[in-house]
């Protein structure tokens, strides 16, 4: 089950493939074939991350440690215990059941499902993990997967057990039923609710320099991590919980803007190859989420035997009543483990200033290699990310992806991006955002106003 259909109710489905390419959102539960172990990121304590391979495992004690953390609402060091165990199949199969338990008594259910539900197997975890997912899929009023759930748990469970089980059915119909009955109509000839994901793998300006753009960028050689940024999440006062943010936010800017940035930067790092997810949702606007995305909707994203990939940056931007930024967080993930690797959170006005540097310092991706191009970190990385963002609108019209009426009125967008070059003149990206721009209006006929064109002169000769 994808993350969208989860989590709002609706279907994904690939975009068109033209400069930029769109995973689809599947499950695929075998195991990688070909493929070596990532390792540990740059910057990561080795010894830390080794430890359960480093001695005998303590389970209890680690299982109490971990229950201890859930207490006082400590959650990623709990799921840090529980990734050391997980990687011993003895010890996870005698653990799920306190695991489950625990997570599911604190209130963790969203941490409980994506622990549990890759991982549980009847035959080897017992049925009483099962239930506390089942319970968790009910809490979460997801029925589909409930449903799923229950059909292969009554195939070995008990004779016992199945008046339990019969309890959960009923359960999961009449919550059927009542979802039915809350869902309103849809307008006779209504589009069925559709989101599109767009993988973007180059930085977005390169996109509109033709073969100007690739000659700029480093070359990669060698043994590179696969690193994913995935749309961020937009949450807070005023933001509707469970419900694709409008595109007329404030910080809807930012929030698109904010992946983009981060993989420029990976970019110009000889370590990573990087991505960035944008994605279209059901009113063709740019996609904002209301949640962010988890270990397991990232292993879905990018399944190991089609796009593999090492490691995935989520996370979410919250606001103020006002509308203005509250706090960032960013949350790393180890891929092919569906593993939670280190969260970094930042509040006020300087949020995401905090975290930009606390995310690309722990990823060792603070030191831009040598280049053709000189590239230096952006100064302003909340200004940056809403540039890339505008950016992104020319890309996708210019493709048709984005109907052209989004990106209307371009002129203010041009203006902001020659702007922003001007006011950076000694660095080299600003100054291709706005030549990347004025490329992707060329190739679609829109016209350029003359002080625009004699700023974009004036940037050239300089």
């Amino acid at each position: 089950m994808g993350f969208f259909s989860s989590l709002f109710g609706l279907k994904t489905s690939p975009a068109p493939r033209a400069s930029a390419a769109a995973p689809v959102v599947v499950v695929d539960d075998a195991p990688p074939r070909g493929r070596a172990a990532s390792g540990p990121l740059p910057g990561q304590d080795g010894a830390a991350v080794q430890t359960a391979a480093a001695r005998e495992l303590d389970v209890p004690a680690m299982l109490t440690e971990a229950r201890d953390y859930l207490d006082r609402q400590d959650l990623p060091p709990a799921l840090l215990l529980y990734e050391q165990i997980a990687q011993s199949a003895p010890a996870l199969a005698s653990a799920m059941t306190t695991i489950s338990g625990d997570l599911g008594a604190t209130g963790h259910i969203e941490a409980l499902i994506e622990f549990v539900a890759p991982r549980y197997e009847p035959m080897a975890h017992g049925v009483t993990a099962g239930i506390n997912l089942l319970q968790a899929f009910l809490h979460q009023r997801n029925v589909g997967a409930a449903q799923q759930l229950h059909d292969v748990m009554r195939h070995f469970s008990a004779p016992g057990l199945r008046a339990r089980l019969d309890g959960f059915q009923t359960a999961i119909t009449k919550m059927r039923g009542e979802i039915a009955a809350e869902a309103p109509a849809a307008p006779a000839g209504a589009p069925e609710a559709n989101v599109q994901l767009i993988n973007i793998s180059k930085p977005i300006w390169a996109y509109g320099l033709q073969q100007e753009g690739d000659t700029v960028l480093p070359t990669k050689a060698g043994r590179t991590r696969c690193i994913g940024f995935l749309p961020i999440a937009l949450s807070g006062e005023g933001v509707a919980d469970n419900t694709l943010v409008p595109a007329s936010h404030p910080l809807a800017s930012l929030v698109r803007g904010l992946p983009l940035a981060l993989a420029e930067a990976c970019w110009f790092v000889p370590t990573y190859r990087p991505v960035a997810v944008c994605g279209i949702d059901p009113q063709k606007s740019l996609l904002i989420l209301p949640r962010a995305f988890g270990g397991e909707q990232a292993r879905q994203l990018f399944p190991q035997e089609v796009e593999p990939l090492d490691f995935a940056v989520a996370g979410a931007v919250q606001a103020a009543a006002d509308g203005t930024l509250r706090a960032v967080e960013f949350t790393l993930w180890e891929v092919r483990k569906a593993r939670l690797m280190k969260t970094f959170s930042a509040e006020g006005p300087a949020a995401v200033a905090k975290a930009w540097s606390q995310l690309l310092g722990y990823l060792e991706a603070t030191k831009p290699v040598n280049s053709l191009m000189p590239y230096a970190a952006p100064a302003d990385p909340a200004a940056h990310a809403v540039v890339l963002d505008q950016v992104l609108h020319f890309f996708l019209a210019e493709k048709k992806v984005l109907p052209l009426e989004r990106l209307a009125p371009h002129a203010p967008r041009l203006a902001a991006l020659a702007t922003y070059a001007q006011a950076h003149p000694e660095a080299t990206v600003p100054r291709l955002t706005f030549f990347s721009a004025l490329h992707h209006c060329q190739a679609m006929g829109l016209a350029v106003p003359p002080e625009l064109v004699a700023a974009a002169e004036k940037l050239s000769a300089g």
